[in-house]
C-alpha cells in the first residue's frame, strides 16, 4: 500500500482547480458549522485552523498552476528554462563533488591523513572550494544575463530540471577554448584553413552570408563576421548559445574562471590545476554582421554563400541528412568549408570512414576542390601529463546542382 506521503504526493499532482474549490468549500462549511454552536474561545482556535488550511490550499493551488504551466512551454523555451537552471545549480553541484573527494580522504588512516597534509594535500582541497566558489560565480553571471535577456521568471526555475553538471563544466572549457589567450594554440590549427579559404573565395565580402552551425560559444563565427562577413552562429545547445551571448556583452579580460580545478587526474601540480583563465582575450562587438540563432541548423529555412563547419559533421545521426542540409542552404556554386576529426558520437545511424565520406560528398551534389591534414588537441590543458591529439580532416567542397 503507498505511503500516507505518496498518496498525498499523487492528489496534489493530479488535482484539478475544481477539486481545489471543493476543499475550500468544505473547510467553510466546517468553520461555519462551528461558528454557530461552539464557544467564542473554540471559535478562535478553530478560526486559526482554518486559516493554516486555507493557506495550505492556495499554496499547493499555485504550485500546480505553476507545474501545469511549465508542463505546456515549448521545448524550447524549457530546454532554456533548464539550462538557465543548470548554470545556477553548477556551485552546489561542484561543491558536492569536492565533499565526496574529502569524505574519501577521511576514510584513509590517521597516519596517512597527516602524511598528505603535510604535502599540502589538505589545502590544494581548500583552494579548489575557492576556485570552485569563483567559478560559480560566474556562472551565475552567465544565467543572470540570461535571465534579463530572455525575461526567465522564478516559477519557471522552481520547476525545471537542471542540466547535468558536466555540461556546464564543458561551458567552462570552451570559454578557454573560443576566448581565451590558452585556446589560442587550438585556433591557431583549426582558424587559419577556414579564414583563408574564405577569403581566396570572395576577397570582398561585402554581403556575403556566411553560416556557421555547431558554432560553439561563437569565436570562430565572430572571426569571420570580423573580416567583414554577413555571418550566422547557429547552436542547437542553450548552454552555448547562452555562453556566446554572455560573451559577445563582456569587456576584454572581464571574466576569471579556474577550469582546470574539475579534474585531479594527470595534474603535474598544484599551480597549474589551480592557475587562472581570464577572458574574453579580445573586446567583441556585440552589434552588428552577426547573428546568433537557436535551433536545428536543418530547419534553416535561407540561402548563404558559404557554410563552414568544424568539429560538426560527426556529430551528425545521419551524416547524409546533415551534408544534403548543407548543400540546400548553400546557393547554386556556393562553397562548403569542413574541418574536423570523425568522433562520432553515441548512437550515429552511419559510422562512415574519411575514404567512404570522400567518396559520398560527390554524389550529394558538390565537387571535392581542395584538402589539407592537421593535427590538434580539443579544449586541451597545456600543463598536463597527458595529451591526446585528433588527426584532423579538412576540405572545401562546391556546391554544383
Amino acid at each position: 500500500m503507498p505511503s500516507l506521503a505518496a498518496r498525498v504526493n499523487r492528489s496534489r499532482e493530479t488535482a484539478g482547480p475544481a477539486e481545489y474549490v471543493s476543499r475550500v468549500c468544505v473547510v467553510l462549511v466546517v468553520y461555519a458549522a462551528v461558528a454557530a454552536y461552539w464557544p467564542q474561545h473554540t471559535r478562535k482556535v478553530v478560526s486559526a485552523v482554518v486559516f493554516v488550511l486555507m493557506a495550505s490550499i492556495v499554496r499547493y493551488f499555485l504550485q500546480d498552476t505553476m507545474k501545469r504551466v511549465s508542463r505546456i512551454a515549448s521545448p524550447e523555451r524549457q530546454s532554456l528554462v533548464d539550462t538557465v537552471a543548470g548554470l545556477r545549480a553548477y556551485g552546489p553541484e561542484a561543491r558536492r563533488a569536492n565533499t565526496r573527494r574529502r569524505t574519501l580522504f577521511g576514510t584513509m588512516g590517521l597516519r596517512h591523513q597527516r602524511l598528505a597534509r603535510s604535502i599540502g594535500y589538505g589545502s590544494r582541497l581548500d583552494e579548489v572550494d575557492g576556485a570552485l566558489r569563483r567559478n560559480a560565480d560566474v556562472a551565475g553571471r552567465v544565467a543572470a544575463a540570461a535571465e534579463r535577456r530572455h525575461h526567465v521568471a522564478p516559477g519557471e526555475l522552481a520547476n525545471a530540471a537542471a542540466v547535468r553538471h558536466l555540461r556546464v563544466v564543458e561551458l567552462l572549457k570552451h570559454f578557454v577554448r573560443d576566448w581565451s589567450a590558452d585556446g589560442k594554440v587550438e585556433r591557431d590549427i583549426t582558424f587559419p584553413p577556414i579564414l583563408d579559404a574564405l577569403t581566396a573565395e570572395f576577397p570582398d565580402p561585402a554581403g556575403r552570408r556566411v553560416l556557421v552551425p555547431g558554432a560553439g560559444v561563437g569565436r570562430l563565427a565572430y572571426e569571420i563576421c570580423h573580416r567583414g562577413f554577413d555571418t550566422v552562429a547557429n547552436e542547437y545547445s542553450h548552454l552555448m548559445l547562452l555562453g556566446t551571448e554572455f560573451v559577445l556583452h563582456s569587456a576584454k579580460d572581464a571574466h576569471t574562471i579556474y577550469p582546470y580545478v574539475h579534474t585531479f587526474s594527470y595534474q603535474a601540480a598544484a599551480d597549474d590545476q589551480l592557475r587562472p583563465v581570464t577572458f574574453p582575450d579580445v573586446a567583441p562587438e556585440p552589434e552588428g554582421r552577426l547573428r546568433v540563432v537557436y535551433g536545428d541548423f536543418a530547419e534553416i529555412a535561407d540561402e548563404y554563400d558559404a557554410v563552414v563547419t568544424l568539429f560538426f559533421i560527426d556529430t551528425a545521426a545521419n551524416m547524409i541528412q546533415y551534408i544534403e542540409a548543407i548543400h540546400r542552404l548553400l546557393r547554386p556554386g556556393g562553397l562548403w568549408i569542413n574541418f574536423g576529426p570523425l568522433k562520432y558520437g553515441s548512437a550515429p545511424k552511419v559510422e562512415f570512414t574519411l575514404e567512404e565520406v570522400l567518396a559520398i560528398v560527390p554524389k550529394l551534389g558538390f565537387d571535392l576542390e581542395k584538402r589539407w591534414s592537421a593535427q590538434a588537441e580539443y579544449t586541451p590543458d597545456s600543463e598536463k601529463l597527458w595529451h591526446g591529439f585528433y588527426g584532423l580532416e579538412g576540405w572545401t567542397a562546391r556546391r554544383t546542382t
